[in-house]
């Protein structure tokens, strides 16, 4: 089991970055979330302070190992309210992920909220996936052991597959997490949305799928602070998919219903062997 805001730590030594792969982040090797939060951070650490990040967009160029990881972050626009800044994150001189971070310390200027978080039961009054499991729980490993999930329906895992509509809408808490600084908090909102699409995809198929689709990418926009929430619900939909693509978009919501974040991602058909 991991804790996010120890296993995304960005490391300085003079002007090199670094950060370590926590194999607690496993699936299909190092998550692409996971990952991608750790550029995030990186990030984080060059932009000026006062800065919050404003959008991240990843490109996943292959998998990295759970081993020491090189972060190069370049700023390549410095303006008064708004950086740009590229992060390639390096091992054994080879970049596995690409990504272009807007950062901002803006402050004023138009307030619309006119999105409204889904008509669903607060996560105080539902169960836990180990909760519904009971002696089973123990089926839980690896990467889901970092999150606690609450269902809004639950779908035992040994019972017939229900097709429905490619639609995930769940409560998320991360395990062990503590608030730390605007980058650290966007994190969150950033795993969920990469992690959870593929299986948003998998909820609309009638039959199990005899291939995967791993990530070519993510874009987030982030709205809001997420600091002192604590369950936060994914609102996630994957319903179209050709050409050897599959696309996915979730928004993240706070209990209090306040918006973090919005985003979606590509995803690649590949066969299983």
């Amino acid at each position: 089991m991991g804790a996010l805001q120890q296993d995304t730590a960005i490391t300085r030594d003079g002007e090199r970055l670094t950060a370590l792969l926590d194999p607690a982040w496993n699936i299909w090797g190092p998550n692409g979330g996971y990952v991608a939060s750790i550029a995030l951070r990186a990030a984080g650490a060059v932009a000026p302070e006062g800065h919050r990040p404003a959008t991240i967009s990843v490109q996943y160029l292959s998998v990295a190992r759970f081993a020491p990881v090189e972060c190069q972050v370049t700023p390549v626009k410095t303006g008064r309210n708004a950086w740009l800044l590229n992060v390639a994150l390096v091992q054994d001189g080879k970049t596995f992920l690409q990504a272009q971070v807007w950062t901002t310390n803006k402050q004023d200027g138009p307030a619309t909220a006119e999105a409204a978080m889904p008509q669903v039961a607060p996560p105080e009054e539902l169960k836990t996936v180990a909760e519904h499991l009971g002696p089973k729980a123990g089926e839980i490993t690896g990467f889901w052991l970092n999150l606690d999930v609450k269902p809004l329906v639950w779908i035992p895992w040994d019972g017939p597959r229900q097709p429905g509509p490619a639609r995930l809408r769940e409560w998320f808490r991360f395990v062990g997490y503590e608030d730390g600084d605007a980058f650290l908090d966007a994190c969150r909102p950033l795993l969920l949305i990469d992690t959870l699409l593929w299986p948003t995809h998998h909820r609309g198929l009638v039959e199990r799928p005899n291939y995967v689709a791993p990530s070519l990418d993510v874009t987030v926009w982030f709205h809001g602070s997420g600091a002192g929430a604590d369950w936060l619900l994914v609102d996630a939909h994957a319903d179209t998919a050709g050409a050897g693509l599959v696309h996915g978009q979730a928004r993240i919501w706070t209990a209090d219903g306040r918006l973090l974040a919005s985003g979606g991602s590509n995803m690649l058909h590949v066969a299983r062997a």
